[in-house]
């Protein structure tokens, strides 16, 4: 008896090892999205671009109500090129304008051109790069040489003959111009996601299944792409503010009195060494509005590898 005793002593000592360290091993499941989510706020660099954008959107979309500077083309509002003070925190323009309400103004503008440009361009690269990668061949050439014809001309160029053209200046049709031309990246990005995923065991599955190629393509290949798709995504948008800011900057773009901040710039470098300001507003809130987009997308980009074993 005294001998059993002491054989099942270790594996008793065993057993509450196991017990007390088990605990701080063994993780708690989580979410594939809950995994995603954890990945990216370890990046506080992507953390700080995020809450800078929602700052950015709430400055420039409910500034002008919480704050009253809501009248950014009243003429006369105070001297021309009146000096920061408490009523005034950016000043005035050559005209006398609240520039603070500028400002907002002029984000609001940007930041619709950027975001909706985006979106139709990756609307538009979705549908290219899906049907090129899927079907291949014939359809597959089609496509990308067409793809390829558009990058291989001068992009700001072509821009801005087409605003001349056709452009009065309206933030609808600067939207439709960048978004034309703003695709291609997207396509190409889809089109190798797509030939990737579609040789992948579930979608010979689905197939066996008998489930028909739209579904196939937009049901079980797409949502396996979203990863790329929301990262491309996500730089578009500093892209296209970018782009945007080029065109109004040469007078291509959103023309005065209309407020951008590529206008507000071209504006204020007529008038920069009398208010260096004019200048310098706008232009830091593009570079950190830019800045920002690409810190998002690389934490976006990381935290949605596939290649990351973290479980």
């Amino acid at each position: 008896m005294e001998t059993f005793e002491k054989a099942g002593t270790p594996q008793e000592e065993e057993l509450e090892l196991i017990q007390e360290v088990t605990p701080e091993l063994v993780q708690k499941r989580r979410s594939q999205g809950r995994i995603i989510f954890d990945r990216f706020i370890r990046n506080r660099m992507a953390v700080v671009g995020g809450v800078f954008l929602l700052l950015l959107f709430v400055f420039c979309f409910l500034g002008p109500y919480l704050t009253g500077h809501n009248r950014p083309d009243d003429v006369g509002v105070d001297v021309p090129f009146a000096t920061a003070s408490w009523q005034l925190p950016f000043g005035t323009d050559d005209l006398g304008r609240d520039y603070m309400a500028r400002a907002m103004a002029g984000g609001q503008i940007s930041l619709l051109v950027g975001l909706s440009s985006m979106i139709v361009a990756i609307v538009l690269g979705v549908s290219v790069g899906s049907f090129a990668g899927y079907y291949g061949g014939i359809v597959d050439n089609i496509l990308m040489r067409a793809t390829d014809t558009i990058l291989a001309v001068p992009l700001y160029l072509l821009l801005f003959v087409l605003s001349a053209t056709f452009s009065n200046g309206n933030p609808a049709n600067v939207i439709v111009l960048i978004a034309i031309f703003g695709w291609t990246t997207s396509a190409r990005l889809i089109r190798g996601e797509f030939l990737a995923q579609k040789e992948r065991e579930y979608v010979y599955a689905a197939q066996t299944i008998g489930a028909k190629n739209f579904r196939l393509m937009f049901r079980h290949i797409l949502p396996n792409a979203a990863g790329p798709i929301i990262v491309n995504a996500t730089l578009l948008v500093g892209s296209n503010i970018i782009l945007e800011s080029v065109l109004s900057f040469f007078g291509f773009g959103i023309k005065p009195p209309v407020a951008s901040w590529g206008s507000m710039v071209s504006v204020g470098q007529g008038f920069f060494d009398g208010n260096p300001g004019m200048v310098y507003i706008p232009g830091i809130l593009i570079f950190l509005t830019v800045l920002s987009c690409n810190l998002v997308g690389d934490g976006l980009r990381d935290a949605l590898d596939p290649h990351m074993t973290e479980r």
